[in-house]
């Protein structure tokens, strides 16, 4: 059973942690578009057998540069793109423009992370000790490096000073410019390790639009994920960004058979919202119905709502 996620969900009790947002920008950050239908992320690429239809299947483990691709349905509708992803301890990052497009994005490694290569082990290694680099403007550092980091109740604690070897951070990037698509994001993981570390990693999810619908698997084995979906009204080509209200509109699934992950949703409005809600700061709840269902062990659901784009947003992922 999957239940539906509502936008309805207050703060409540939840265990109290600082908004998770970048340092905020206003109005619009436009950029060139990527290069699309390209990148070094396919290590096999099919199309059809209808229009639209794109199959992609990455093999790559411990690359030493970022894995990207830019999908673009063009004018196509009503398309199926399958990206499989089968390597481990990468950086991923993925741009879509599309409409009425079924994206099914399935990640079967683990520890991917974004940022510098250093250790001998090949592994990405901390780059910063409390920002991470490529969008990772969600959720940052939180990841299972066994005692001293999970609060009294149960949820992450930041991780300080990580260091070398340890796979935190942010690791998968995806940014869905579109109308009426359907995400399905299934996280297979099983729980590889990295030195005397688990392995777990971060997923952002950057949705331009207000009828996308991301369906989330956090699936059996799993331990330690962390994915965000942020919700971003706006213009053609990001003129106006944040625009619209996204508030109550959106919706989305998610499902965890793993334990200790956590599944997050941010909304962000814009200044012409007739009826905005009020800012409140990230706050995590233990995942349960309406926000999704949990079938491990402390599971969470976090949320937060602002009327300000972060910083890095309002812009596909750079290439």
């Amino acid at each position: 059973m999957i239940v539906a996620g509502a936008v309805s969900i207050l703060p409540g009790a939840a265990s109290g942690l600082s908004s998770f947002l970048g340092t905020s920008v206003n109005g619009a950050a436009v950029t060139s578009e990527p290069a699309w239908n390209s990148g070094n992320l396919c290590s096999s690429i099919s199309y059809g057998p209808n229009p639209g239809d794109v199959t992609c299947v990455s093999q790559i483990s411990d690359s030493q540069v970022p894995l990207t691709y830019n999908f673009s349905a063009g004018t196509v509708r009503n398309g199926v793109v399958n990206v499989s992803i089968y390597g481990s301890r990468d950086c991923v990052d993925l741009n879509f423009a599309s409409f009425f497009t079924t994206i099914n994005l399935d990640l079967f490694g683990s520890g991917y992370s974004c940022g510098t290569k250093s250790n001998q082990s090949g592994n990405w290694s901390e780059s910063h000790s409390a920002q991470w680099v490529r969008g990772d403007w969600g959720h940052r550092n939180w990841c299972y490096g066994g005692s001293g980091d999970w609060n009294g109740s149960g949820v992450y604690a930041d991780w300080h000073n990580g260091g070398s070897g340890k796979n935190c951070g942010s690791g998968v990037n995806v940014v869905l410019n579109s109308e009426a698509d359907t995400l399905n994001l299934n996280q297979s993981a099983s729980n590889s390790r990295c030195g005397n570390q688990f392995s777990p990693y971060v997923t952002n999810i950057t949705v331009y639009g207000t009828t996308t619908v991301v369906n989330a698997v956090q699936s059996q084995g799993t331990r330690g994920l962390n994915t965000t979906v942020t919700y971003i009204g706006t213009k053609p080509g990001f003129s106006v960004c944040p625009s619209g209200i996204t508030y109550g509109r959106v919706k989305w699934t998610e499902a965890s058979y793993g334990s200790r992950n956590v599944f997050g949703t941010i909304f962000v409005d814009g200044k012409n919202v007739a009826h905005p809600p009020a800012d409140y700061a990230y706050f995590t709840l233990p995942l349960a119905p309406p926000a999704g269902v949990s079938y491990g062990y402390y599971n969470f659901y976090g949320n937060e709502t602002t009327q300000t784009a972060p910083s890095g947003s309002c812009q596909y992922l750079a290439q």
